[in-house]
């Protein structure tokens, strides 16, 4: 059922259910988004989708004398452009609104000019219509975040119910993005729920600065499943995905309680052991392939299999140095057959 809305002083029917669906959509990336550049580019695709916008111009705010990241998404949102812009050319409307916190729509040369000059709508089209531009605030803690623009050229300016649903689509993003830095600001892989890379390497530092300054033994092994495409190729990337979940539940489960799993990235997992020397570390990894191979591809056919490179830390090693050995020795196992533990010899020259 339509829901009548008045559009500068015209009744139109304004059908409620794509903005709903949007509003769905956006809800559902809360579980797959790890950055927040995928957040905003579902955001574009909606309000152009959804609202009628012909392009939307996300502002990134910055502090003071930083450049700002200017996004435009076009072409149905598959079209995109940015680039980086001073703060202290930040278009007058942006301001305002990053300011206020406040909407703002701008109608016709004067205001576009006066408010978004780099849009350049100098005159009303053929059809007679004026270009439009909506500036809406993306809040995060009620601190401004970004700044909106949805472009109209063509059509009809936005009326007030329009910019009410408009307003929700970014409100919706704007918590999707929240709880999308959290998980990164916790360090918590959006699809495999252990570490993600940014907290491992932090982790992985970490502990190499203990053993610096305490002595003691560090090992890590690289973990690469073997064939994963294929996984995702016949069964699709749901279920790709879900493996994933069961091998990180699985390595978590294998490992000690302090020792730490992150995603590396793809199908790759990085598991950092303190206290762990090379021999026990690589009997650690041998149990937990042992263990992977309960975990199952879809149709039961077979359980996952996995190569393993390991590697102990050695004296002034970075934490990319050591993951370098360890991918090393991940790459001769693989040379030799996959879904084999190989230990690291010797340190990279």
């Amino acid at each position: 059922m339509g829901t009548t809305a008045s559009i500068n002083g015209h009744d139109s029917e304004l059908d409620l259910a794509p903005v709903l669906a949007g509003v769905r959509r956006l809800t559902l990336l809360a579980d797959a988004a790890e950055d927040p550049g995928a957040v905003f580019a579902a955001l574009a695709r909606e309000l152009i989708a959804t609202m009628g916008a012909e392009e939307v111009h996300i502002h990134r705010l910055a502090p003071a004398a930083e450049e700002e990241l200017v996004i435009v998404y076009m072409l149905g949102g598959d079209g995109r452009l940015s680039y980086l812009q001073p703060r202290s050319e930040r278009p007058p409307g942006v301001s305002w609104v990053a300011s206020t916190g406040r909407s703002f729509l701008a109608v016709g040369p004067r205001e576009l000019t006066a408010s978004v000059p780099r849009l350049a709508i100098t005159a009303p089209s053929a059809s007679g219509v004026a270009g439009c531009a909506l500036l809406a605030p993306l809040s995060l803690a009620g601190q401004v975040e970004a700044v909106v623009v949805l472009v109209r050229r063509e059509s009809e300016p936005y009326g007030e119910r329009s910019i009410e649903e408009a307003t929700t689509l970014v409100d919706q993003a704007a918590t999707v993005l929240a709880l999308v830095q959290a998980r990164a600001e916790a360090g918590t892989d959006s699809v495999a729920g252990c570490l993600n890379h940014r907290a491992m390497r932090r982790r992985l530092q970490e502990e190499i600065g203990r053993v610096e300054r305490s002595g003691g033994r560090l090992s890590c092994v690289i973990v690469d499943l073997d064939d994963f495409k294929l996984v995702n190729d016949r069964y699709g990337h749901q279920a790709g995905d879900s493996i994933l979940r069961q091998v990180a539940q699985a390595l978590m489960g294998e490992f000690r309680a302090f020792d730490r799993v992150a995603r590396y990235g793809g199908d790759e997992f990085v598991v950092i052991l303190p206290n762990a020397d090379l021999e026990s570390a690589v009997a650690a990894a041998e149990r937990a392939l042992e263990r992977l191979g309960q975990v199952f591809v879809p149709d039961g056919s077979r359980g996952v299999s996995a190569s393993m490179g390991v590697a102990e830390w050695q004296a002034s090693m970075t934490e990319q140095e050591l993951l370098e050995v360890c991918d090393a020795a991940l790459l001769q196992g693989k040379r030799e057959g996959k879904g084999c533990v190989t230990g690291a010899v010797a340190r990279l020259s």
